[in-house]
C-alpha cells in the first residue's frame, strides 16, 4: 500500500479547513443580502398606510406597489437562474445586488405611486437575482449537514429580517419619512455589494465552457413568463372591484394562456428558460407546491395586517410593528428546532404539519377581529410563525435533495419562482377580497366610498368630531370583517394545500 506523505496529508486538510470557514464567511455576507431584501419588504408594507396618504394611493396602488417587487422578482429569477448556470452565480448575484441598490436610490425620490411602482419593480429583479443564487450559492458551496444548517441560517436571515424591517418600517414613519426606507436598501445593499465582491469565491472557469454556458439567454421565454405573471396579478388586483369583468377574469385568462404557451415553448426548446423537467421529481413538485402555499400566507398577513393593527386599532406605525412581534418571536422559536422536527417527522410530514399549523393560526387571527380581539390574535400569531419557521428551510432543502449539480441554478430558480408566485397570489388574491369585502361593508355607512380604510381615517380627521368618529367606526369594523373572510378562505386553502403535497409526494412516504 502506497502512504502519501504526512506533509501533503496535513496541507489537504488545511486546505479543506480554509475551504470551510471560507464557505461560512461568504455565507455571512449571503445572509445579509438576504436579511435586507426581507427587511425592505416588510418595512415597506408597515408603512404602506402613511405612503396611501402622502402618495393619494387607494387599495389597488398600493397592490401593485408591492405586487410590482413580486411580479418582477418572479419572473426574472428564471432568468437569473439560466444566467446563473451560463455565466456564473457571483457574476449574476453582484448584477442583482447593484440593480437593487440602483432602484433603492431611484425609491428615494419618488413623488407618485407610478414612480414608486417602477422603482419597487426594479428593486424585484435586483432581489430576484440576489436571493436565487443566494440559494444556488449554498447548495454548491455545502453538502449534506453544513447544507441544512446553511439553509437554516439563510432562513433565520430572512426571519429575523422581517420582524427588523416591521421595526424599522414603523421607527422611520414615525421619525422620519417612509422614503427613508428607499435609503436604509440604499446604504445596505451598498455594504452587501462590497461583502459579497470580497468573501465570495470565484466563479468556476470551466462552467463557461459548457454547451449551455454558451447558448443565447432565453430573453423571449423571460418575457413570456413576465406578461403571463402580469396578467394574471392584475386581474386578480382588479377582483376586487368586480370579479364578473371582464378587466378581471379577461385578464386571468388571457395571463394563463400566455403562461401556457410559455411551458410549451420552453419544453420544447433546446435552450429552455426554466428546469421545469425538474417537477417530475415528487418531492421537487411537492416541495415547490408547499412554498407557493406557504408564501400565499406569508404575504397575506404581511400585506393585510399592517392596515388592521395600524389604522383600524388607531396605533401608530411603531405600536403597529411591535403587536406583529409574537409572530416573530415564535417563528425565531421554530427556526431553533427546524432541524429536529425534520429528523422525527421526516421533510415530507414536516412540511405537511406546517401548512396544517398555518392553517390553524390564520384561522385563529381572523376569528379574533370579531371576538376576544388581540390577546386572540397573538395565539394565531404564534401558529403562524412556529410553521412558517420550521416549513421553510425543509421545504428548500426537500425540494432540492434530489436536483443534479449541473441544475442547482436552474432548480433554485424554480423553486424560488414557486415563492414569489404565492407572495402574487397572496397580495392579489388575499388584498383584493380584503379590499371588495372591505367595499361591501362599507356599503350605507358613514365610511361608505373611501378607497382604504387609511384614506378613510385620514378624511375623518378633516371631519367633526361625531362623523369622525363614525368614519372611523364603521371602517375599522368593516376592515376587520375584511381581515376575518380572507383569513379564512386562506385557512381553507393551505389546508387543500397540505392534503395535495401529501397526495403528490406519497411516493416519499417510505422515506417520511
Amino acid at each position: 500500500m502506497v502512504r502519501m506523505p504526512a506533509g501533503d496529508c496535513d496541507s489537504r486538510e488545511a486546505r479543506g479547513g480554509n475551504e470551510a470557514k471560507r464557505a461560512w464567511r461568504a455565507l455571512g455576507g449571503l445572509c445579509l443580502g438576504t436579511f435586507v431584501c426581507f427587511t425592505n419588504t416588510t418595512a415597506f408594507n408597515i408603512a404602506l398606510p402613511a405612503i396611501s396618504v402622502s402618495l393619494g394611493a387607494g387599495q389597488v396602488e398600493q397592490q401593485w406597489m408591492v405586487s410590482a417587487y413580486n411580479l418582477v422578482f418572479g419572473a426574472f429569477m428564471l432568468l437569473a437562474g439560466s444566467l446563473g448556470d451560463r455565466w456564473g452565480v457571483k457574476r449574476t448575484l453582484l448584477v442583482g445586488a447593484s440593480a437593487f441598490a440602483a432602484a433603492s436610490a431611484a425609491g428615494v425620490l419618488a413623488t407618485s405611486s407610478v414612480t414608486t411602482i417602477v422603482a419597487r419593480g426594479v428593486m424585484g429583479f435586483g432581489a430576484g437575482f440576489s436571493i436565487t443564487m443566494t440559494l444556488a450559492l449554498i447548495t454548491r458551496l455545502f453538502e449534506s449537514d453544513g447544507q441544512v444548517l446553511a439553509l437554516t441560517v439563510n432562513a433565520v436571515a430572512m426571519t429575523l429580517g422581517a420582524p427588523f424591517g416591521l421595526v424599522l418600517g414603523g421607527v422611520l414613519v414615525n421619525f422620519a419619512d417612509w422614503r427613508a426606507i428607499f435609503v436604509f436598501d440604499l446604504v445596505a445593499f451598498l455594504i452587501v455589494l462590497l461583502l459579497d465582491v470580497l468573501l465570495l469565491p470565484g466563479d468556476r472557469s470551466q462552467s463557461r465552457g459548457t454547451t449551455r454556458a454558451r447558448t443565447r439567454l432565453p430573453l423571449l421565454s423571460a418575457l413570456l413568463a413576465l406578461a403571463g405573471l402580469a396578467l394574471v396579478s392584475a386581474g386578480l388586483i382588479n377582483a376586487q372591484i368586480s370579479a364578473a369583468s371582464p378587466d378581471s377574469w379577461g385578464l386571468m385568462v388571457a395571463g394563463a394562456v400566455v403562461i401556457a404557451v410559455f411551458v410549451r415553448r420552453d419544453t420544447r426548446s433546446s435552450n429552455p428558460l426554466a428546469e421545469l423537467g425538474l417537477l417530475r421529481i415528487p418531492s421537487f413538485a411537492a416541495a415547490s407546491l408547499s412554498l407557493l402555499a406557504l408564501n400565499v400566507a406569508i404575504s397575506g398577513i404581511m400585506f393585510v395586517l399592517p392596515a388592521y393593527v395600524e389604522t383600524a386599532l388607531g396605533n401608530s406605525a411603531l405600536v403597529g410593528a411591535l403587536m406583529l412581534m409574537p409572530m416573530v418571536a415564535a417563528a425565531m422559536v421554530g427556526a431553533a428546532v427546524t432541524r429536529r422536527v425534520a429528523e422525527q417527522l421526516g421533510k415530507r410530514r414536516a412540511c405537511v404539519a406546517s401548512l396544517v399549523l398555518i392553517a390553524l393560526g390564520l384561522a385563529v387571527m381572523g376569528v379574533s377581529t370579531a371576538v376576544v380581539g388581540y390577546p386572540l390574535m397573538v395565539v394565531g400569531q404564534c401558529a403562524c410563525g412556529l410553521g412558517m419557521a420550521m416549513g421553510l428551510p425543509v421545504m428548500q432543502g426537500w425540494g432540492m435533495e434530489r436536483v443534479l449539480q449541473q441544475q442547482r441554478g436552474g432548480g433554485s430558480a424554480l423553486i424560488s419562482t414557486f415563492q414569489q408566485l404565492g407572495c402574487l397570489i397572496g397580495i392579489g388574491a388575499l388584498g383584493s377580497l380584503v379590499g371588495s369585502s372591505y367595499a361591501a361593508a362599507c356599503r350605507g355607512t358613514a365610511a361608505e366610498g373611501f378607497r382604504s380604510v387609511a384614506l378613510a381615517f385620514e378624511a375623518a380627521d378633516a371631519q367633526g368630531a361625531p362623523q369622525a368618529e363614525a368614519v372611523r367606526a364603521a371602517a375599522s369594523s368593516a376592515y376587520a370583517h375584511a381581515v376575518l373572510v380572507a383569513f379564512c378562505v386562506a385557512a381553507v386553502a393551505l389546508l387543500l394545500s397540505a392534503a395535495l403535497t401529501a397526495y403528490r409526494s406519497r411516493s416519499d412516504a417510505g422515506e417520511r
